[in-house]
């Protein structure tokens, strides 16, 4: 008997195809590995603004992909709204019921429809919140961009980021969109694991790691508040599409419209340089000037994983809960490790500095990954009673009570219909 089972959708595979994508983006960012494994503050693409614009500005398209999303789904009419309409052939008029058809609705009228908003004011109110969400959103996403990509102490950001983004999620989940994440038995326990290594790593690193005290100190700090807002910004976008319908790829094109106003300005006051000395202030850890040229190739791989990103972790967000993006990113973390491994100790031949504080990081990573897939359902314990309460289960039981019952209608009605076919015979005879 199978103790573990994948659970491989169509949809699921979305999660693990958006993991491979962000590996690629992250290891498009810097040029040589061997110079940005150990060092937390050197000039890479995630630094240059102008890349960050040419980005923002693909995004914009997303806003013309919302126009055809709303052509597509304009309201229809009810069946029962019909209409006359008169029809001259020749001299014959012929008056025929037609359906009554669609007013066409403007983009922004299409989400004031759903909300029932009528007043001038209530509209005015309900696009502002969205627009600052909107903004916040933006901020906060372009922020993890160029802190989560860091390549410091053989990627030991990787739990403070975890721990950062869970503790998020669980106080905000419930506050914003009324659904914790932990509902079962089969998610309290991996949940509580994942806190509990997640702080370990990060203990354990500072015991273990020289280093670790001058590459973060207080930066720590900065590090898990940046990524609470971004537990925060996933949140916000499942709010936005869940309880205020508002289209993935509207949100996509308005921050990449607000990215694009932002780094234009960047661009027009900062070079790459001074958009870097800027974040350098922030992001200090051990200052190595290692400017590299870029050729346009990696540019080019950056810049399109990067839009693709942004499509798939709306997606991810929208079909599934606000769990499954930081599965993604955990995956993304394995899937980029044997990567690292074989250019790094294989190719470039360089050593395990600390061999004990390696494996120890490697295997509670792995194991993180392995809890986190089983908390968001994606593999199945088919032990202990796990299994039970997982969502597939829970709608099968649900079917096959509601097939019951549609049998024992049946049997009942067919019951009632012999019975009924004998009273009727009887009266015959008499």
């Amino acid at each position: 008997m199978n103790l573990f089972q994948f659970d491989f959708e169509n949809r699921t595979l979305v999660i693990f195809i958006t993991s491979i994508i962000w590996s690629i983006n992250f290891r498009s960012t810097f040029y040589n590995i061997d110079l940005h494994m150990d060092s937390g503050s050197y000039s890479s693409l995630k630094f240059d603004p102008f890349i960050i614009l040419i980005k923002n500005i693909i995004c914009c398209s997303f806003l013309i992909v919302y126009c055809f999303e709303q052509n597509a789904n304009k309201l229809m009419p009810k069946q029962d709204e019909k209409q006359i309409v008169s029809t001259k052939r020749g001299s014959t008029v012929i008056f025929e019921y037609q359906p009554k058809r669609a007013k066409k609705n403007s983009l922004i009228n299409s989400i004031f429809f759903l909300h029932k908003l009528t007043d001038s004011k209530e509209k005015i109110c309900f696009s502002l919140k969205i627009f600052f969400i909107i903004i916040l959103i933006y901020i906060t996403e372009e922020l993890y961009f160029i802190i989560a990509n860091n390549h410091i102490l053989d990627r030991i950001i990787c739990p403070i980021r975890n721990l950062g983004i869970l503790i998020s999620l669980a106080f905000f989940s419930p506050l914003l969109i009324k659904n914790s994440i932990v509902k079962y038995s089969h998610q309290i326990v991996p949940l509580i694991i994942i806190f509990f290594l997640s702080a370990v790593i990060i203990v354990f690193n500072i015991i273990r790691v020289k280093r670790f005290e001058k590459i973060f100190g207080l930066n720590l700090i900065f590090y898990l508040f940046s990524f609470i807002l971004t537990g925060l910004e996933i949140v916000l976008i499942k709010y936005l599409v869940d309880k205020q319908f508002v289209s993935i790829f509207l949100i996509l094109g308005l921050k990449g419209v607000i990215g694009t106003i932002i780094f234009g300005i960047f661009n027009y006051f900062f070079n790459k340089y001074e958009f870097f000395y800027f974040f350098d202030k922030i992001l200090y850890f051990e200052f190595d000037e290692m400017y590299e040229i870029f050729h346009i190739a990696p540019k080019i791989i950056y810049v399109s994983t990067l839009v693709i990103i942004q499509y798939f972790k709306m997606y991810i967000i929208n079909r599934f809960t606000v769990n499954h993006l930081l599965s993604t990113l955990m995956i993304t973390d394995i899937l980029y490790f044997p990567l690292y491994c074989i250019e790094r100790f294989e190719i470039q031949k360089f050593g395990i500095s600390n061999i004990i504080t390696f494996c120890f990081n490697t295997l509670l990573g792995f194991l993180n990954v392995f809890l986190m897939l089983i908390f968001n359902e994606i593999l199945e314990c088919k032990f202990w009673g796990l299994n039970t309460n997982l969502k597939k289960n829970i709608n099968k039981r649900q079917i096959d009570d509601i097939m019951i019952s549609l049998a024992e209608i049946n049997t009942i009605s067919s019951i009632m219909t012999v019975t009924d076919d004998k009273g009727s015979d009887s009266e015959d005879e008499h």
